[in-house]
């Protein structure tokens, strides 16, 4: 069974049945709709017409092909764009109203829904949407002039059918009410919030559309604020009560603001001002200060956390979506940044996007062109001199002519998701180049990894590690992954499962960067690691009295509890001594040697009386 059938077989007796009835209550008796079912790219995989023919294409003509360039003309392209990253971004949109093409290319207004459809059998993101055509408003008003021709003609033939007419007349009224209330409906529904009654993303739309060039530019703004993590909400408290809550959040956000400012409900969890004000800064502040209270929703007592983002209305040149973009930017900007944090629009965030863009993209290419490589630096053991093991540093080889430094593109690669993979590049080059270490070494010896939060909580990080080491027997390798104090505390149990599972495998963990976060004895005590890694910036410092105490009693901490301890970034023979001296296992840094490449780190083993 392909993948369509079987998500059409899925939905089949839920969705469609549910959203065509809920249309029945505000529109009446509906038996033509179009099916579609995408995936987050808009390839469309499935295309039903239930009743008449409403579009006329013929499945075979769109299945395959993307809905942007089978259904919308070049004009409508741009929101439509919109729709799509909000849908794959998991923002509702429950209703909405865009025009599309026949297989005629005559433009026909529909009014969709839109859902994402969940599929445990595959990680695709795929959307249903089911839409109802609006030109049925012409087809009644059509049967209303028939009736009327037939109403004359009657009239004319015989003067004893009078009370029949007047009561085909009556019946006549009545479906003009319907139509009326039936538009009446159709505009609520195409231009407002239906759960908060707040003007929707359509209505701001159409207001920058129509103000942009004759607003008031002087410190007017506009205001993107998010309510941050209702999906978690909506887990513990239900949809209903966080339905209520969103909408005490949309009053107190127009009982806040003052009556010339404009509040829109635009996505699931985001809300639209646009304000008139002197400070934006000190107005998002009290914005925030008053929104940060805490709710009383049917005896439950919740705290909600925000993010703003701002853009000045200033430029006529500016268009619409240039506008909006830059309200996105900046909110994007404040979520980075930490809950119940804010950014205003400046153009320099608009540079570093299209840098970040720019590397990402660079990244992917060196990826599948194999520009990445590891360099090793040598940890030695403080006593005998001899190589404990070696830390893996990946390099970027741009173009295979200049190196691009790690603070350049790891943040962009974890917030992208690209970390995940560059993950699996430095395990699987660590484990071949231990083949050769390993010829080296007459006893254990440790690479170190480091993973990354984002790595670290993958679902599936611990199967794709197994996937890689489970068939490697490398002789002497010991293999030692390094998290840091953050990532192993923010969910412990996790931690201590995914520590235990790969100690199976000849795994270790060693606690990265202790020291510069919560440094607790209680998580010290309760995590299954074998090493500690204490940060450079205490080797730094370590002449200074204060910061001597605190690394000795990190030492003495550790060797009571058994770990052992590394130290990191010491560049002096002055540290070296000083940290012999205080009982520290390990060092490593410049004083012992730089990161070297493959050949030079053999070398480097070679040479040394610490190797074979």
């Amino acid at each position: 069974m392909s993948l369509r059938k079987e998500i059409y077989e899925k939905i089949q007796g839920g969705k469609i049945e549910v959203f065509v009835e809920n249309l029945k209550g505000y529109f009446g008796n509906i038996s033509d709709y179009v099916i579609v079912i995408w995936t987050e790219d808009g390839t469309i995989l499935e295309f039903k017409e239930s009743g008449d023919k409403l579009l006329g294409y013929l499945p075979e003509q769109v299945e395959g092909k993307k809905w942007i360039d089978i259904f919308i003309d070049e004009k409508e392209k741009e929101e439509m764009n919109w729709v799509y990253k909000k849908l794959v971004n998991n923002e509702q949109i429950k209703y909405y109203v865009n025009p599309v093409k026949d297989v005629n290319g005559i433009k026909k207004t529909f009014l969709w829904c839109n859902s994402r459809v969940e599929i445990a059998e595959s990680n695709r993101k795929v959307f249903l949407s089911i839409g109802f055509s609006l030109d049925e408003i012409e087809r009644l008003n059509k049967k209303i002039q028939k009736y009327e021709r037939e109403f004359n003609k009657i009239n004319e033939e015989s003067e004893s059918l009078k009370f029949r007419l007047s009561k085909q007349d009556i019946v006549l009224k009545q479906k003009d009410e319907i139509i009326k209330d039936y538009k009446n409906k159709l505009e609520f529904l195409a231009f407002f919030d239906e759960l908060t009654k707040l003007p929707n993303k359509n209505s701001l739309i159409r207001w920058l559309n129509l103000r942009i060039s004759n607003v008031d530019r002087d410190n007017t703004y506009l205001i993107f604020l998010e309510v941050r993590n209702l999906e978690k909400l909506n887990v513990m408290y239900g949809y209903d009560l966080v339905d209520e809550l969103i909408v005490q959040i949309s009053k107190r956000i127009e009982d806040i603001l003052s009556k010339e400012s404009k509040v829109f409900k635009i996505g699931f969890d985001r809300f639209a001002i646009i304000c008139k004000v002197e400070n934006v800064s000190d107005h998002i502040e009290n914005l925030l200060s008053q929104l940060t209270v805490i709710y009383n929703i049917n005896g439950n007592l919740i705290r909600v956390n925000y993010n703003i983002g701002a853009t000045v209305i200033d430029d006529a040149n500016d268009s619409t979506a240039s506008i909006l973009r830059k309200c996105d930017l900046a909110l994007i900007k404040a979520k980075e940044k930490g809950l119940n944090e804010y950014e205003v629009f400046k153009p320099s965030l608009e540079i570093q996007t299209l840098k970040e863009g720019i590397i990402e993209k660079e990244l992917r290419n060196g990826m599948d062109l194999n520009e990445f490589i590891l360099f090793y630096q040598p940890i030695i053991n403080l006593y005998n001199r001899q190589i404990y093991g070696l830390e893996a540093l990946l390099r970027w080889h741009y173009l295979k002519s200049v190196f691009v430094s790690p603070l350049e593109f790891i943040p962009i690669a974890e917030k992208c998701g690209l970390i995940v993979d560059l993950g699996k590049i430095v395990l699987k080059q660590s484990l071949e180049s231990a083949k050769i270490f390993s010829n080296y070494f007459n006893r254990d010896f440790v690479i170190s990894i480091n993973i990354s939060p984002r790595q670290f909580s993958d679902k599936e990080f611990i199967s794709s590690i197994i996937q890689i080491v489970e068939n490697e027997k490398i002789k002497n390798l010991k293999l030692q992954f390094e998290i840091t104090e953050k990532v192993a505390i923010e969910n412990i149990n996790y931690a201590i499962e995914v520590i235990n599972e790969l100690k199976k495998y000849n795994i270790t963990f060693a606690l990265d960067d202790f020291g510069v976060d919560y440094s607790s004895l209680n998580y010290l005590r309760k995590l299954p690691i074998e090493a500690v890694k204490i940060d450079k910036s205490f080797v730094q410092e370590i002449e200074n009295e204060e910061t001597y105490f605190v690394v000795e009693t990190i030492i003495k901490l550790c060797n009571k509890l058994g770990l052992k301890v590394v130290v990191e970034g010491v560049e002096t023979e002055n540290q070296y001594k000083i940290l012999k001296e205080l009982g520290c296992d390990y060092v490593q840094g410049y004083f012992i040697s730089k990161p070297l490449n493959f050949e030079e780190i053999v070398k480097f083993i070679k040479e040394n009386e610490f190797g074979k």
